[in-house]
């Protein structure tokens, strides 16, 4: 995991069967044909004007209170604005006035795909003034085509793809809504013609990235049961015995990356692997639930390397800590007395988000080889230690 900006945008290593997170276009032959010709990559993220190791040093001391560091402003493909007149001599930035150039998405007379992706700390919402978006994929996976005026709340580290009709009208504005559980600020960011204004505001009835069912071609491989089923829980806590920094938790273990002996976990026996390597292992090819009890105060964006996983349930408790555990409960809290998973209403991704005191109940098949991080994507709560292993068996290489 390798911080690549001053800010929450964590560069993965690409694994064997990966297609770099999604990023790249497949052969035209593997996507239905949605008559677009033309598209763009908008990489939404944020923007923290101390580099990266200083604001983590902040939020892993006692003087965060557990606090998330917040960002200075947001930046679209790395380009972004920020009021100078808001900078204090503590924290000096050199201040250059540059426009965030938006004017290739106004006035194409074609139908376009905009690839979105989510390379910060914040979830948001993504709105058009004057022209309808459908959604076609989330994580790199088909969905039922939907159209509304704005999708979201896509969470960090997740894509969405979106086609955008022509219109006779100019694109005048993409509006970004943050998440509010995550953000209670605004800020602005300046477009050529326009202003993208980045505000909690309210949407009228945008497409529920959380709810969208993948398509029902995808779903054939799911089985009714799995081969295997864990259980696991995490929480950041503040321990007297940690001088009360956040620390990170997966079943009371906080993840550091192998120290004793050095060097990389797949090339160590696993009775080498250190008190920090919390893992579950798999079978070879088996189909394994997994199910997060999220124990914390706040919701959390997990993601699973190597792997989609299908989401067959998430639940918020309005009350109490919202926990499940199947070798215990007789039904998931929240689902009638013996009514099961919806499987026809699975959603294929490889990020999920959990709610505070919830849970969620995913499903993979464990055909990829190897070492696998499953960690919370807000880039402060992995480096705190909010992160486990998946263990799958078969030959690396």
């Amino acid at each position: 995991m390798t911080d690549g900006l001053y800010g929450g945008f964590v560069v993965h290593a690409p694994a064997s069967k990966s297609t770099v997170r999604g990023l790249l276009a497949r052969h035209s032959a593997e996507f239905p044909p949605y008559n677009y010709e033309r598209e763009f990559l908008l990489l939404i993220g944020d923007w923290y004007h101390q580099p990266a190791g200083q604001v983590l040093a902040w939020y892993m001391s006692i003087e965060s209170f557990g606090n998330e560091p917040v960002p200075d402003s947001l930046l679209i493909n790395g380009v972004g604005n920020f009021n100078c007149s808001m900078a204090v001599p503590a924290r000096p930035v050199d201040c250059i006035e540059r426009q965030t150039d938006l004017s290739y998405l106004s006035d194409i007379d074609t139908p376009y795909r905009i690839r979105v992706v989510n390379t910060g700390s914040l979830g948001f919402t993504l709105a058009c003034e004057n022209r309808p978006l459908t959604l076609i994929q989330v994580d790199s996976i088909d969905v039922e085509p939907q159209e509304a005026s704005s999708a979201g709340i896509l969470y960090p580290g997740q894509r969405m793809d979106l086609i955008l009709p022509p219109s006779k009208d100019n694109l005048t504005s993409l509006t970004i809504h943050l998440d509010q559980e995550t953000v209670n600020y605004s800020t602005t960011l300046p477009a050529p013609n326009h202003t993208i204004p980045i505000t909690p505001s309210h949407l009228p009835n945008p497409l529920d990235l959380q709810n969208t069912p993948t398509k029902p071609t995808l779903l054939s491989p799911l089985p009714k049961k799995p081969s295997q089923t864990h259980v696991v829980y995490t929480k950041i806590q503040k321990l007297s015995i940690n001088h009360n920094i956040p620390t990170g938790f997966f079943n009371r273990t906080s993840w550091r990356p192998q120290s004793n002996p050095p060097g990389p976990l797949t090339a160590l026996p696993r009775d080498k692997w250190d008190e920090n390597q919390f893992s579950l292992a798999t079978g070879d090819a088996e189909w394994v639930d997994l199910v997060v009890n999220n124990l914390d105060e706040g919701g959390h964006p997990f993601h699973l390397h190597g792997h989609h996983f299908y989401i067959l349930r998430v639940y918020e408790a309005s009350i109490g800590w919202g926990s499940y555990n199947p070798f215990v409960d007789s039904d998931p809290p929240g689902l009638e007395p013996g009514s099961g998973y919806d499987l026809s209403r699975a959603m294929l991704r490889d990020t999920v988000y959990i709610p505070s005191r919830g849970y969620a109940v995913l499903r993979f098949r464990a055909d990829n080889p190897g070492v696998w991080m499953f960690h919370c994507h807000i880039v402060w709560h992995s480096a705190s230690g909010m992160a486990m292993l998946v263990d799958v068996p078969g030959n690396l290489y």
